[in-house]
């Protein structure tokens, strides 16, 4: 009974770990785009102050209209700056990260105890447990309205690493192309269609 439960609960710190990794680099991602969006369009309204009046008139843009325009950019670069410390991506990626390292040890110690066909310690097993409850309820909780797209993306992914391994050298793009059509089929004949 208590090796089921602690089977269940590897599944469960693994899937976690999938899950803490894709939000930790989709906030990344984020932060970087808008960082790197924000100080472009820093630096190009920074620009456009100093420039002369004839490139504007090449642009058909009057002194007044650059004025104004320089003004109203700047505003909104203001209220995105504002936005981003609301939203604060580069936090939660950090959050994120620092789930994932927190669940890796985590992951080593319930494979030492499951491996250990002969010699399972219900102590250790339980110690994991608690450990285990301990740590994950101290991490950044995984959004509900990303969980079962995560939780998919990790069964996804759990499934093409068997297909990879299975068969060695074939196209990741045809193995995934043939999991999306294996599961879908199987799931609408199976409960879909019913």
């Amino acid at each position: 009974m208590l090796r089921d439960e602690l089977k269940r609960q590897a599944k469960v710190v693994d899937m976690m770990l999938t899950m803490h990794s894709i939000l930790g680099s989709r906030y990344q991602l984020r932060s970087q785009i808008f960082e790197i969006a924000f100080l472009v369009s820093s630096t190009l309204v920074v620009a456009f102050t100093f420039v002369d009046a004839s490139v504007l008139s090449y642009l058909s843009i009057s002194n007044e209209g650059a004025r104004i325009l320089i003004g109203v950019c700047s505003i909104l670069l203001f209220v995105l700056s504002i936005v981003s410390l609301i939203v604060n991506w580069k936090g939660k990626a950090t959050e994120h990260k620092n789930a994932f390292t927190a669940l890796i040890p985590l992951k080593s110690e319930w494979r030492e105890i499951l491996s250990a066909d002969n010699l399972f310690d219900e102590r250790a097993a339980l110690e994991f447990s608690r450990k285990s409850a301990l740590i994950v309820g101290t991490l950044i909780p995984i959004p509900d309205a990303r969980f079962n797209r995560l939780k998919a993306r990790h069964y996804r992914k759990v499934m093409l690493s068997k297909l990879i391994s299975a068969h060695p050298g074939s196209s990741v793009i045809l193995l995934r192309l043939f999991l999306f059509y294996r599961t879908n089929k199987k799931a609408w004949d199976t409960d879909l269609a019913k």
